[in-house]
């Protein structure tokens, strides 16, 4: 009569050579297929953190390319009495030309000014019932650096027969200010939900832990140090952050390739940031905030519960 024997895995300590590599890579491995359901759920919480962050840098990043190229062609509008003469017109425009910082004066006729509204609001037929021309007349001002507009707007507002200034500066600081305050929330969200993925991804490498306890006592009997205990867990949650990463950039760079060019056929005026520019620079950040955050996770695990 033959007894049949229980078949044991054999616990080896390969060296410090590949063989740890390989050993450190299949443990990981053999932790996301034993705990299947928390890992997808570790993986998609980590991804939606990455999501909301990249996100943030998309809208972020446009935000702020927008800005520059709006501040790149600042223009300063002086609006004109509308007493003024011929000469006392040509007299304002000598004055502005001499302020510091102009770099050109064009006039535009009160007239010019109306008939630019009509082209823009669709042709001859726009704005057909209007009595009166209710449009100044007006000088646009060229500044030779951009960050002077504020100060040249100024220096404009003190000279006389100019009624009102405005300049497109204005525009790009409410730009900017849009900007600080989406990346503000968008960081707040982020910060939230990365503490949300480290929970989850803590409670996956627990459930590992818990799994290989036996294991983990008979290695440590033998000698195995705690990295070396460790490093299995540190590559799971590394495998989590690193899928997580992967599939949101995916996500990230095909809505932003379809919105892009959306936005490009409908609003050819508005620029935005090429696909191909951000995709790469995109795809790298997603990849260090996953790995952080799932490394966060398995770290915070193996310590907490390889010391208890």
């Amino acid at each position: 009569m033959r007894l049949k024997r229980r078949r044991r895995r054999v616990i080896e300590l390969p060296g410090r050579s590949a063989g740890a590599l390989r050993y450190f890579a299949g443990e990981a491995l053999a932790g996301l297929r034993r705990n299947g359901l928390m890992s997808v759920a570790a993986v998609t919480t980590v991804m939606v953190v990455l999501l909301t962050v990249g996100c943030s840098l998309l809208l972020g990043a446009n935000l702020a390319h927008i800005a520059g190229a709006l501040e790149a062609d600042v223009q300063i509008v002086a609006f004109l009495h509308d007493d003024l003469s011929a000469d006392a017109i040509a007299l304002v425009r000598r004055r502005v030309a001499d302020v510091p910082g102009v770099s050109a004066v064009r006039y535009v006729s009160r007239a010019d000014a109306l008939a630019r509204l009509r082209r823009s609001l669709g042709g001859d037929r726009a704005l057909a019932n209007l009595d009166t021309n209710p449009l100044p007349d007006s000088l646009e001002i060229r500044v030779a650096d951009p960050r002077q507009a504020a100060a040249v707007a100024g220096a404009l507002r003190g000279i006389a027969g100019i009624d009102e200034v405005s300049y497109g500066a204005q525009v790009v600081d409410r730009l900017l200010a849009l900007t600080r305050g989406v990346r503000v929330l968008t960081a707040a969200a982020g910060i939230l939900l990365g503490a949300v993925a480290v929970v989850v991804v803590v409670n996956t490498i627990r459930l590992t832990v818990i799994a290989r306890r036996q294991e983990i006592e008979i290695m440590s009997l033998v000698g195995a140090t705690r990295w070396f205990i460790r490093w299995p867990f540190l590559i799971e949650g590394m495998l989590h952050g690193s899928l997580a990463a992967g599939a949101s950039a995916v996500l990230l760079a095909s809505g932003y390739a379809i919105t892009a060019a959306r936005v490009a056929a409908s609003l050819p005026f508005l620029p935005l940031l090429p696909a191909r520019e951000v995709v790469a620079v995109l795809g790298a950040i997603l990849l260090i905030v996953g790995v952080g955050v799932g490394t966060a996770g398995s770290a915070i695990a193996a310590r907490r519960f390889l010391a208890a």
